[in-house]
């Protein structure tokens, strides 16, 4: 673990593996919006007045084209399933850039095509990169087998057919 006057980090090795903003005052919450999204996937209704999403707001985390999308979301699908949706796109944050998914989200809104893999499809399409390496699979060849001969199968059912038994 490494403490500064902002911020806690724990480390593997020399390696940051999760930053958290450090409170500062007594009884002071911090909290990441992030780290609730699982529990906000099975209860949406919690959403709407969490400490964490006001947090988010406050920060900038949680911007404008957020609650644009939210909106519409929930307009379309109802409350639960609007707010499921972001939770959706939400989840995405982890693993693509927020610029992509806001400017996706932004398409989607004025689109109106507000299902969150429709959002998630389009900020990979504007990833310049691939999100993920090729990896060449030729050490995979060792496990290759022939195809195997079903001429004993053959042989059974013509066995079969003409009443002998083995």
């Amino acid at each position: 673990m490494r403490l500064s006057a902002t911020s806690v980090e724990v480390l593997d090795g020399a390696t940051v593996v999760a930053r958290h903003e450090r409170a500062a005052g007594r009884y002071v919450e911090v909290l990441c919006l992030d780290h609730y999204l699982e529990v906000l996937k099975i209860k949406p209704g919690a959403l709407p007045g969490a400490t964490a999403l006001a947090q988010a707001k406050a920060c900038g985390a949680f911007t404008a084209t957020h609650q644009a999308y939210w909106n519409a979301a929930r307009h379309e699908r109802g409350d639960q399933a609007g707010t499921r949706a972001l939770v959706e796109v939400l989840l995405a944050h982890r693993t693509l850039p927020a610029s992509a998914l806001i400017t996706a989200m932004s398409k989607a809104v004025d689109s109106t095509t507000l299902d969150p893999q429709v959002v998630i499809i389009e900020a990979r399409r504007q990833l310049d990169g691939q999100l993920a390496p090729v990896i060449p699979i030729g050490a995979l060849a060792r496990y290759d087998r022939p195809t195997p001969s079903l001429a004993g199968y053959d042989d059974l059912l013509a066995d079969q057919r003409t009443g002998s038994r083995s």
